[in-house]
């Protein structure tokens, strides 16, 4: 049938996809993954309507299509909007049929949780009150520019008020329950049991973020780029300025790296439960990472410390990441550790912290907590 020969040139893309570095794979097997998964939305959506297909096979359509935005970014004249029109078209589909069968959703509340037992503070990093341009330009271009954390800069962002990101029931009315989202399935993702998993978004957040399990596995929606997946989304923040400063060239010492600003800014959404873990490592562009909902506790190591936390090989997938337990180190093993020098916050709500290029920071969230950060 065609949607079986569709569906094996889907299968051959898939192939030819992993078998380069994603920034690698050529253009044309990138087009023809998305073609074909839009041919065969189109072929499938023929079918339900004719035959009244349940919701099932409603879902089934989006996750194809989410398939395509996620595998391939959807290249192509006109490919990424015909798929935004066909997801939200099937999902008003599914809404009818929820409410034709009676259907509830059980996810309602707040992602907002308090956690009194907060860790010490011991070297904060400094504040500035909503900076201007001329400022935070001056600092990011010192030759050894520090962390700070930006504050009363994002009042006036959706997320924090009009459409709160921590009300469960907007964020699934945006999202759309059904949508496909690439988490990370484990305490961090430098342990062997790490793995990755596509699963939708309403069973992510009633199974992870709102109904954790006890045996020990966390779910992490970490450094996707959900707003190029689900547009509406975005509206709700917006780029900070301080994102479009002229940068001079940066040098990171420890890995002989120059900073080369991105062609644009890279937006990267964080969200998980309480425990969520990203172990020391290194970025190679200025950040600003906002936070939105719950809280985070950062700790920073400057490039000088680089010795001092033992990264991994340089020439591996792990050369930008620290050995080292951060909040319980193996000190036998990594002695010099003990006398780094860092400086730590407790990230809140509201708060932006600007990482530099080549500072090494750990981050473990304090409750359910969902972040954006901006490369520049």
């Amino acid at each position: 049938s065609v949607l079986l020969k569709i569906s094996s040139l889907i299968d051959f893309a898939t192939e030819k996809l992993h078998a380069y570095p994603y920034k690698d794979v050529p253009l044309c097997w990138r087009r023809l993954y998305t073609d074909a998964s839009i041919v065969k939305s189109l072929c499938e959506i023929f079918i339900a309507l004719r035959t009244e297909k349940e919701k099932e096979s409603w879902k089934n359509i989006v996750k194809t299509l989410d398939m395509a935005l996620i595998m391939t970014g959807a290249p192509g004249n006109g490919r990424k909007e015909m798929i935004f029109h066909l997801i939200k078209e099937v999902e008003n589909i599914i809404k009818n049929i929820e409410e034709n069968n009676r259907e509830s959703n059980n996810i309602t509340g707040s992602l907002t949780k308090q956690n009194t037992n907060l860790p010490t503070i011991k070297f904060p990093i400094p504040k500035l009150s909503s900076p201007s341009l001329a400022t935070f330009t001056s600092h990011v271009n010192t030759l050894s520019p520090k962390p700070i954390i930006l504050t009363s800069c994002l009042s006036h962002w959706p997320a924090l008020s009009t459409n709160p990101w921590a009300d469960f029931d907007y964020l699934l009315s945006v999202t759309g329950k059904e949508r496909i989202v690439p988490v990370e399935i484990g305490a961090k993702y430098t342990d062997n049991s790490w793995t990755q998993k596509l699963i939708n978004f309403e069973e992510f957040v009633e199974k992870w973020i709102k109904n954790p399990t006890n045996d020990g596995d966390i779910a992490y929606l970490a450094q996707h780029d959900l707003f190029a997946q689900i547009p509406r989304l975005k509206e709700d923040i917006i780029i900070p300025d301080y994102c479009f400063v002229d940068t001079k060239p940066y040098f990171i010492s420890y890995n002989h790296v120059q900073y080369t600003p991105p062609s644009d800014v890279i937006i990267n959404a964080w969200f998980g439960p309480q425990g969520t873990i990203s172990p020391m490592h290194t970025d190679p562009y200025h950040n600003l990472l906002a936070q939105i909902v719950g809280n985070k506790y950062i700790r920073l190591y400057a490039p000088s410390e680089t010795s001092k936390v033992y990264p991994f090989e340089q020439d591996g997938f792990l050369g930008n990441t620290s050995q080292v337990e951060i909040e319980t180190p193996d000190l036998e093993r990594f002695p010099l550790f003990a006398s780094a020098n860092y400086l730590d916050c407790v990230l809140e709500p509201g708060d932006m912290l600007y990482i530099p290029p080549g500072w090494w920071h750990y981050v473990r969230s304090l409750t359910i907590s969902f972040s954006v950060s901006f490369w520049f």
